[in-house]
């Protein structure tokens, strides 16, 4: 038996407590400002960092929270938009993991890196404002054009939060995926 065994266990359930703080306090940090969030970015670099099991974990336990305890309305108040958004979130941080090969192999060439994370960040908020937005129609009973106008009558705030996405995952991204590999290379070592 190894001997440090238990500090692997440490580590792991620290760093999980640690994205999960990120989450949140990035989370109320922006929640005032419109179109600008941070939780999508963290919930794909939980899967990408942390691997499946513990970045689902991340982005469940994480959006679970801040949507239910989120004092601009709790996600309580309307089921269908809470299971929207898990779902989102679970399928954000299963994408971040399955991208650890394309990561792994890009992360040295920044150009390729910048173009991959703001293809991933424009698809994953598209993707979530898609979802969260067909949720309230399609449980309300909407048909056809209905949906459609619903849909549709969001398109400003997708934009914003679509590009400001697209720039977070591609600035912010590229740099923490090359900073954490050269200072911590074990997170995106191919696993055994």
């Amino acid at each position: 038996m190894n001997k440090y065994a238990h500090f692997e266990q440490n580590r792991t359930s620290v760093e999980t407590g640690v994205f999960l703080a990120l989450f949140w306090g990035l989370g109320y940090t922006f929640l005032y400002v419109p179109n600008v969030e941070f939780i999508l970015f963290v919930a794909f670099l939980s899967g990408v960092f942390l691997g499946w099991t513990r970045g689902l974990f991340v982005a469940l336990v994480g959006e679970g929270v801040f949507s239910i305890a989120n004092p601009m309305g709790s996600g309580l108040a309307y089921p269908p938009m809470l299971i929207a958004q898990l779902l989102s979130f679970g399928i954000i941080a299963s994408v971040g993991y399955g991208f650890r090969p394309i990561l792994r192999k890009n992360k040295n060439k920044k150009k390729s890196l910048i173009v991959i994370m703001g293809l991933t960040g424009f698809l994953l908020t598209f993707l979530y404002d898609s979802l969260t937005s067909l949720a309230f129609p399609l449980a309300s009973g909407f048909k056809g054009a209905q949906i459609w106008a619903v849909y549709l009558s969001g398109l400003p705030f997708y934009g914003i939060h679509i590009l400001s996405n697209t720039l977070i995952f591609s600035l912010l991204g590229s740099f923490l995926i090359q900073f954490v590999d050269k200072k911590y290379p074990h997170y995106l070592r191919e696993e055994t």
